[in-house]
């Protein structure tokens, strides 16, 4: 038999963490973590949904349709963004030096 494990609960939202905390990091309150003990290799709040999805190949994902979004004239990049760039939103290009942020940038900007 697996040796029990100690975990504590937030008990306002199921939010779960190894070690005690006098006020929730997830929903903010205070004094309701909870000492809860499990036999199985997962704990009761972080696994609430494991196997209810799966991955799915990038190809099959389906742009969001509707909405504000503003193309950029560059298809794969509309798709990464979920369909183009949200006016007001922020966009963070990341990369090695040289890759091509700028260059991509520009073009989705011209």
């Amino acid at each position: 038999m697996a040796k029990p494990k100690k975990f504590y609960q937030c008990q306002a939202c199921g939010y779960s963490t190894p070690r005690w905390m006098g006020q929730c990091s997830d929903c903010g309150q205070w004094n309701s973590m909870v000492e809860e003990t499990t036999t199985s290799g997962a704990r009761r709040g972080l696994s609430a949904g494991a196997g209810l999805s799966r991955p799915v190949p990038l190809g099959e994902v389906q742009a969001a349709t509707g909405g504000n979004r503003i193309s950029t004239g560059i298809a794969e990049f509309d798709r990464v963004l979920g369909g183009g760039v949200v006016p007001g939103s922020v966009v963070l290009i990341g990369g090695d030096p040289g890759i091509g942020k700028s260059t991509l940038i520009l073009e989705a900007v011209a």
